[in-house]
């Protein structure tokens, strides 16, 4: 085709057809530019194509991070509350001034336990790296930015830090004063001296504590958890939505 186009800008030129060869010039460089708008098109065209595609690629793994992340937290609340329920065993044991028996061992072996919450956020650290601006929707973007650095750093940075705060402190003392049975089960454990322990203020100053700080931590958990289920429903509405 140039061959062609080079053999009619010869002719003209060589038979002296000035006004000729000028138009056909103009002619000949706007369907260049044509073609190079066209050329730009195709490549803007595909480029957006393919970060639309990694964009429903990242939010379907943020989605598949959260509901993973879910199902631990779901967990751990129920962990969390089957040990505030023995917690409260030994508190009741204490204030009716019962005998002591082998069910509290349980109780006392999970005194220095608690579920610690796991993030999975592998898929918002690739959005972090490859950038925020990669999500279109504005609301959703900031939405999955707040559970992230908001909600889940709270979950850690407030409950989870100040959990092992406390346990320095409960370790101490468990230390001092009870036994793990560990011959028997590495999560049973058996005051030395039970009688002794109800009359110890000191460890129902840690019980309290240990009881409030669980029941805010089910609080921390259940906040988080609402809010990442309804992440997880934006997702998937704006997935649906995209697929049209």
């Amino acid at each position: 085709m140039f061959k062609f186009f080079r053999r009619i800008r010869f002719d003209l030129m060589e038979k002296n057809k000035t006004r000729k060869y000028l138009k056909y010039a103009i002619g000949e460089i706007f369907l260049v530019v044509i073609g190079i708008l066209i050329a730009l098109s195709i490549n803007n065209w595909n480029e957006n194509r393919k970060l639309n595609k990694e964009e429903l690629n990242l939010l379907s793994d943020i989605k598949a991070n959260l509901i993973s992340s879910l199902d631990t937290f779901k967990n751990d609340s129920l962990l969390n509350q089957r040990d505030i329920l023995r917690y409260e065993k030994i508190e009741y044991y204490l204030e009716k001034d019962l005998k002591y028996n082998v069910e509290l061992d349980s109780a006392f072996g999970v005194l220095t336990f608690w579920s610690t919450p796991y993030i999975t956020s592998s898929a918002y650290k690739t959005l972090q790296t490859k950038g925020l601006d990669l999500i279109k929707n504005e609301q959703l973007r900031q939405e999955i930015v707040r559970v992230y650095e908001v909600e889940l750093k709270s979950l850690v940075e407030d409950y989870d830090k100040s959990e092992w705060s406390i346990n320095e402190i409960v370790n101490d003392f468990f230390s001092k004063h009870i036994r793990r049975l560990h011959k028997t089960s590495l999560v049973l454990a058996r005051p030395n001296n039970f009688e002794a322990l109800k009359r110890n203020e000191e460890f129902d100053n840690l019980l309290s504590m240990i009881i409030r700080q669980r029941k805010r931590g089910q609080e921390f958990f259940g906040d988080v958890m609402f809010e990442m289920r309804n992440l997880i429903e934006d997702i998937e509405t704006e997935l649906r939505s995209r697929e049209k």
